[in-house]
């Protein structure tokens, strides 16, 4: 057969023609914060999950993050941006609740991923996650209500109390105190707890302030707070009086590496880990699965909700006891009430019969 010679500028123009396999575009992430970094809290797990992620692929994903602090106008403008800028995934917390089931219909190629909270209805495009907040403060409060009773140590006084702030009297906040109030129930029946509520998750001085009442007229001995960055005030507190605090969502003892007087006053903290949930859901997307309009519960069982390390005053018995404490709770034998199954009067039941004014 004869072969036929192209000319050279028509082969050019044959090649120029063909589709060119175009190399994937990186899966592209962006976690928006409502507050700011620097609690060693629920922002910062949120954000040590975007590091998660970057680090285990790299080149592959790209990641960004902005904090927004406590201007609510931000927010759906920063969700439909993101949408608009053809992002992936969109991590944000409850705080966007509103945003979201405003701006998120709106752009069904981008999955919003929300957390500590469910959206209402059924948006294809979102997946919302509720953490079981009680479990966390059932384990605070047994942690509380048994250091209360004594061991010798010279900063727990005779008086059973003890303590605790939330950041607004709200569900989800009340579903840390609902249980705290089980839990410390559950190995000391006769405890009184003081508590207060900030109104705002930023005040730090409020925050110790109503710490300091608490350590002082009321003669708690332990507090636990569920009050984001204005908790911070009470491990001030904590320091003035030379009693002891219990953190929340992250290990918060670990923010006090050059100041070990503070440090030796947190007696563990209850972790949240939406470092996990984050990083988790993402390689379920990377994995090809499906997870727009799902609602999902997480708790000790999943392995989200739990302690940091106890401190040196924690005596190891009483260490060996919450071992226990969590696995009862994790296997579902434990009894955890949650404020999202209760009504206002129903809490307001379980305040007042601890409340040391009544």
């Amino acid at each position: 057969m004869k072969r036929i010679a192209l000319p050279i500028a028509l082969l050019l123009a044959l090649a120029l023609a063909l589709p060119v396999a175009a190399a994937p575009a990186p899966t592209s992430v962006f976690l928006l914060i409502s507050g700011s970094l620097g609690d060693k809290g629920f922002n910062d797990s949120a954000k040590a999950g975007l590091d998660m992620i970057k680090a285990k692929y790299g080149s592959k994903v790209t990641t960004k993050y902005t904090e927004l602090g406590s201007d609510t106008a931000k927010y759906a403008p920063s969700l439909e941006d993101a949408g608009a800028e053809g992002y992936s995934i969109v991590f944000c917390s409850n705080n966007f609740r509103s945003a979201v089931q405003e701006i998120a219909a709106r752009y069904p190629k981008t999955l919003y991923v929300m957390y500590d909270g469910w959206v209402e209805g059924d948006i294809k495009n979102v997946y919302s996650i509720q953490y079981k907040n009680s479990e966390a403060g059932y384990l605070a409060g047994v942690l509380a209500g048994t250091m209360t009773k004594g061991s010798g140590d010279p900063r727990l006084n005779a008086d059973n109390v003890i303590g605790f702030i939330g950041g607004r009297d709200i569900t989800g906040i009340n579903d840390f105190f609902v249980g705290y109030i089980a839990g410390a129930q559950k190995v000391n029946p006769a405890v009184k707890i003081v508590y207060n509520y900030v109104n705002s998750f930023t005040d730090t001085a409020k925050a110790k302030d109503q710490a300091l009442i608490q350590f002082g007229s009321y003669k708690a001995d332990i507090v636990y707070h569920a009050a984001g960055r204005a908790g911070l005030g009470l491990f001030d507190a904590a320091v003035e009086t030379g009693k002891y605090a219990i953190g929340v969502d992250t290990d918060q003892a670990s923010m006090f590496s050059t100041e070990p007087a503070k440090a030796g006053l947190v007696l563990s903290s209850t972790l949240k880990r939406v470092d996990l949930t984050l990083s988790g859901i993402f390689d379920r997307f990377m994995a090809g699965e499906s997870l727009g309009g799902k609602k999902v519960y997480l708790g000790v069982a999943e392995g989200v909700i739990g302690f940091a390390p106890f401190n040196a005053a924690v005596p190891s018995a009483t260490q060996k006891a919450m071992e226990k404490i969590i696995a009862e709770v994790k296997a579902g034998s434990a009894k955890v009430p949650s404020a999202f199954d209760m009504s206002a009067d129903d809490i307001n039941k379980m305040r007042d019969a601890v409340n040391p004014n009544k």
